[in-house]
């Protein structure tokens, strides 16, 4: 029997699903993994499909399909994706930042609030290894950094002395929309092989994300990351994990800011898998 191999985000962001998404018997595989390595995984036909960072169906739609009505996005603050620096936002032109190896609609994200609505463009790092690996000589080279998922949530907690601001909370102060970090997308060339699983696969989502929700005081007691309950359940329910109306607007608007970046050549077509 073949196998679907469905690629989910290993973040605490994920936990209202995966708790009870119900994988056993079942003709799909979920793989854990960051963002950045589900996204590669996809391109070259590791899984099938995957709930992928946003910009990856922005920048190769007409290879994907997407899976209605499931993302996860915020409108406003989100605490998981954070841009921590030392100098005001207005200073950090042509300064160096890093940027953490595991995000792909993040970076995207963080250089349109920049470069388009701030109009200041830094100096952009990607790092081989996340900020907590770098000695105090490395950090000091830059002036900001760009963590996201459960690195995030930690870097809140320990700030080290610098300013932490939320980029979905500045997203929405510059455009009044919400943002969509992921959406869950399907290899197209291969949805009708894998019509059947992919069917039982939306039904067991869509029934784990109603279950999670409505259990979200049970989800933050499993949380894997050693935080307070209290925090884990506060950042919980700033989450959401619909692609309804409004959050289709918001992603194409994101790409046209990104058309006009030069980070995409067109702005995509949403076309769906039907379930």
């Amino acid at each position: 029997m073949k196998q679907l191999k469905v690629g989910i985000p290993l973040y605490l962001n994920t936990l209202p699903i995966l708790s009870y998404l119900d994988t056993e018997p079942s003709r799909f595989e979920v793989v854990l993994k960051v963002p950045r390595v589900l996204n590669d995984m996809l391109r070259n036909g590791e899984i099938q499909a995957s709930l992928s960072s946003s910009v990856v169906f922005a920048k190769e739609f007409e290879d994907y399909l997407i899976l209605p009505d499931i993302s996860i996005s915020a409108v406003g603050e989100v605490k998981s994706v954070i841009f921590c620096h030392n100098i005001s936002l207005e200073e950090l032109h042509e300064k160096p930042i890093a940027i953490t190896p595991e995000t792909e609609s993040s970076f995207c994200l963080l250089r349109v609030l920049f470069e388009k609505f701030l109009k200041i463009k830094p100096r952009y790092t990607f790092l081989s290894c996340n900020w907590k690996d770098l000695s105090p000589e490395e950090k000091s080279n830059f002036y900001g950094y760009l963590a996201i998922g459960d690195e995030a949530l930690t870097l809140q907690l320990n700030a080290e002395g610098m300013v932490l601001t939320d980029l979905a909370k500045l997203w929405l102060e510059f455009t009044n929309l919400p943002f969509v970090f992921a959406i869950l997308v399907v290899k197209k060339a291969l949805a009708e092989e894998f019509e059947e699983e992919l069917k039982e696969f939306a039904k067991a989502i869509y029934c784990a994300r109603a279950r999670g929700l409505a259990n979200l005081k049970a989800v933050a007691s499993k949380a894997h990351l050693n935080l307070p309950e209290d925090f884990v359940f506060a950042y919980l329910t700033h989450l959401e994990y619909d692609f309804s109306g409004l959050k289709q607007r918001a992603f194409l608007t994101f790409c046209k800011y990104l058309k006009d970046l030069k980070v995409i050549n067109e702005v995509p077509k949403l076309e769906f898998f039907k379930v």
